[in-house]
């Protein structure tokens, strides 16, 4: 009883985060926001994301908490801790499709949208799809060091040949064969 309990706090999590990562980033955008709130949020987000900095599990709590929910913490925190007038607006502007979020999202559609036609615009600017892995060439010949005397073409020291590059190719004798 106890994991399906997590798992359906993990699934709150996952659908609450994106509401909650729009609300923070109109905040953050927000002149009105405080700025040590932005830094706060700035900080929190980057030390969750950086590669270098991995917390261990042996810290309590925090060392079991994958990237998820400490992201979701640290957006929640922020946005609990900016104006409620503010914050109120926001989400009244999120629920109506006309928050900071939405405008840029608008925006970042149409650029798109543009530099697509630019590109199909301008001739060659846009190449034929080549193929992503190139053909691979085989050899003809086994490789020096996969070679075997009888492979090399039987030559020895005494038959007047180099052998191999590591020098000269053991003869097979009798005694080695069996």
């Amino acid at each position: 009883m106890p994991a399906i309990n997590r798992l359906k706090r993990l699934r709150l999590l996952i659908l609450e985060l994106p509401q909650q990562l729009r609300l923070a980033y109109c905040l953050a955008r927000d002149p009105r926001t405080p700025a040590p709130l932005k830094a706060a949020l700035a900080g929190s987000l980057a030390l969750i994301l950086n590669p270098a900095i991995d917390l261990p599990a042996w810290v309590p709590v925090v060392g079991q908490m994958d990237a998820i929910a400490l992201t979701v913490l640290a957006v929640r925190t922020f946005n609990a801790q900016a104006p409620r007038e503010l914050r109120e607006s926001i989400e009244a502007d999120i629920r109506l499709g006309r928050s900071r979020f939405d405008l840029d999202l608008g925006q970042g559609v149409t650029a798109a949208g543009r530099l697509a036609v630019l590109a199909r615009a301008i001739p060659g600017l846009t190449r034929r799809r080549r193929r992503l892995v190139p053909a691979v060439r085989r050899p003809t010949e086994a490789a020096p060091w996969y070679r075997s005397p009888a492979s090399a073409g039987g030559r020895t020291v005494e038959a007047g040949g180099e052998g191999g590059p590591d020098g000269p190719l053991p003869i097979a004798s009798k005694e080695h064969s069996s």
